[in-house]
């Protein structure tokens, strides 16, 4: 027993140092790394939004500065319905390619006027590409706009005049833009026809000359880089946005150039033009777009329309586009507080984790199941050897008692016989007859072992037979003991059975180990009173679900529920072999089982009213006779 128990003891203390304790240990430091990871990530999370609002602040700023240094480089005299081109060659008028098509995405319209000497609100031309009969809205709110925030200053610091030219050069920021005709000049400042034009430059071929010495057929410009304005509204959900730039036009020295038709460098020009931005696309569509491209699925961008609802797992932080283009000298005043936001919500982090954990835990519970049940296969193992240990030791010590006693009879009678021991003719045919039994129960024995082989290897294949029938041909024979009747068994055969699928001396087999099982172990006192002395049942009968069932039935101690369904089992005799009394290889109901799963039926043992134990033998009916 302490053998069992030390090898019981080393093979679960071997299985947990080699498989249990590794992957504790292992688990244990994944799951360590994996908490680690969770809170770096979420301490990450609000310098990952403010990274987030930077980068995407950066590429709104870029293509908010592409729009406006793409419009920059217009020259100033498309911004008229029609124009003169920049060259020598015939003159006509073109249209303005800010009047054709619709505007490009981000514009809504462009403006022009000039700011004279003379006082009073300048006429505002407003382009809107492709113009729809009847009055236009839109260009209405344009040149409202622009005459509130762009006009009314200029004409109240009145830095129009020809003598504050030098200053707007050197303080406003006006740069040389380029040197066009002269020319081109003068015809896109004029008000004159096209006829008008065409006999004034008849009268002066020398606006036309293409070898004119220095240069001077060509006139310098000065323009400014366009400038934001950001005009909050509070009627508007976003504020109103104009890109608009100063161009500063000397007046020509040599005024004997000029035709009579075009006076309009008599004196220093000063034009002031510019577009309207789409606030929708500057704070809606634009943002949408580029935050596809530049973010991810978190963080996201945040809308001026849309609410962020108190929550201390989200992190918000604002995109700084108004702040970049002040850097470049892009904007005017003070900007608005910015409308666009980033936010980074770190409950869906947290909801990941809580699935990454449960996970994880399903894992861990997995691999503590299949560790139990590895624990408890190998108790089972250990068990199912010890088990098959024990059987071995009891069927040795069974058969080497079952073949002695026989052997030892065998040997003696033929000694006595051969030694002329027994005198009389009966004696010595009660020895042979002595003899004869003994090697019957040896053939038996051996009958048994072999049967079990056939049972097992073997495929069978059964056929219908009557079952009552089958019992009253050994009848006779079960009811002897010893060569005589001692009335010890009972048979009760239900008339009328279906017939069942069986196998040659199927039957014969399973009734007689049966019976022999009953006497055996649950022996009857005939003719006492009370269960003792009932007789051993065999009966036949239909269950209440239409099985065929065949019963042996006795009134011994019974068989513990535990063991109901070991005593099937090869070679299993309950109780200790060295010890008991009562004779047997612990083959007997083990070749009832085989014999029943090879009839396509099966066999259990159950529990007896009253005291006993009733083997039952379920049978297959055959589908036909």
């Amino acid at each position: 027993m302490a053998r069992r128990f030390s090898s019981r003891r080393t093979a679960l203390f071997l299985y947990v140092v080699l498989v249990g304790l590794p992957a504790v240990v292992f688990g244990a430091l994944l799951f360590r790394q994996l908490t680690r990871d969770q809170q770096r990530l979420l301490a990450e999370l609000p310098a990952e939004c403010e990274d987030a609002a930077e980068r995407l602040g950066e590429s709104v700023a870029v293509r908010v500065l592409a729009l406006l240094d793409g419009e920059a480089g217009r020259p100033f005299w498309e911004y008229r319905s029609w124009y003169y081109r920049n060259d020598l060659g015939p003159l006509q008028l073109s249209p303005s390619p800010l009047i054709s098509g619709d505007p490009p995405p981000g514009i809504v319209g462009w403006f022009s006027f000039s700011v004279g000497a003379r006082s009073g609100m300048p006429e505002i031309e407003v382009l809107r590409g492709d113009a729809l009969p009847g009055p236009d809205p839109i260009a209405q709110r344009i040149r409202d706009l622009v005459a509130e925030v762009v006009a009314a200053p200029l004409i109240r610091d009145s830095i129009v005049a020809e003598d504050e030219l030098l200053r707007a050069q050197q303080e406003e920021g006006y740069s040389v833009l380029e040197y066009p005709f002269v020319r081109t000049v003068v015809l896109n400042l004029s008000t004159g026809t096209l006829d008008e034009c065409k006999a004034a430059l008849r009268d002066r071929p020398g606006l036309a000359s293409e070898e004119k010495e220095d240069g001077r057929d060509h006139h310098a410009i000065y323009v400014q880089p366009m400038l934001l304005r950001v005009i909050p509204r509070e009627d508007q959900k976003y504020p109103s946005i104009i890109a608009s730039r100063n161009i500063a036009i000397p007046k020509l020295e040599d005024q004997t150039q000029l035709p009579s038709c075009i006076d309009a460098l008599e004196r220093t020009v000063h034009l002031v033009q510019g577009f309207v931005i789409d606030s929708e696309w500057m704070f809606e569509t634009m943002p949408t777009d580029v935050a596809e491209r530049v973010l991810s699925l978190s963080p996201e961008l945040v809308l001026a329309d849309q609410e962020i609802p108190p929550n201390p797992d989200v992190t918000v932080a604002e995109v700084k586009v108004f702040e970049r283009l002040s850097y470049v000298g892009h904007l005017s005043s003070d900007w608005p507080p910015d409308i666009l936001r980033i936010k980074t919500d770190a409950s869906s982090l947290r909801r990941d984790f809580r699935v990454q954990n449960s996970w994880f835990g399903g894992m861990a519970f997995i691999l503590t199941i299949s560790m139990m049940i590895g624990i408890r296969l190998l108790l089972s193992s250990i068990r199912a050897s010890r088990i098959e240990a024990e059987r071995t030791r009891n069927f040795v010590a069974s058969v080497t008692h079952e073949l002695r006693t026989p052997i030892a009879a065998v040997k003696l009678y033929g000694e006595m016989l051969h030694d002329g021991w027994v005198q009389g003719e009966e004696k010595r045919n009660e020895y042979l007859a002595r003899i004869v039994s003994e090697s019957d129960r040896l053939d038996g024995l051996v009958d048994r072992v072999l049967l079990r082989r056939k049972l097992f290897d073997q495929n069978h294949h059964p056929v219908p037979g009557d079952l009552n029938e089958e019992i009253r041909q050994q009848q006779e024979d079960l009811e002897m003991v010893g060569g005589r009747s001692i009335g010890d068994i009972r048979f009760d055969l239900s008339p009328g059975l279906p017939h069942v699928l069986v196998l040659q001396d199927g039957i014969h087999v399973i009734v007689q180990n049966l019976v022999e099982n009953a006497r055996k172990y649950a022996p009857v006192s005939v003719g006492a009173e009370g269960p003792a002395g009932e007789p051993i049942l065999v009966r036949t009968r239909m269950s209440e679900k239409g099985h065929v069932l065949l019963e042996v039935l006795d009134r011994g101690p019974g068989i513990p529920e535990k063991d109901r369904t070991r005593v099937f089992e090869a070679f299993l005799r309950l109780g200790d072999e060295s010890t008991r009394s009562t004779k047997g290889t612990g083959l007997g109901l083990h070749l009832v089982a085989l014999q029943a799963r090879a009839m396509r039926g099966k066999v259990r043992a159950l529990p007896r009213e009253g005291g006993g134990t009733v083997f039952q033998v379920q049978l297959k009916r055959a589908t036909r006779a």
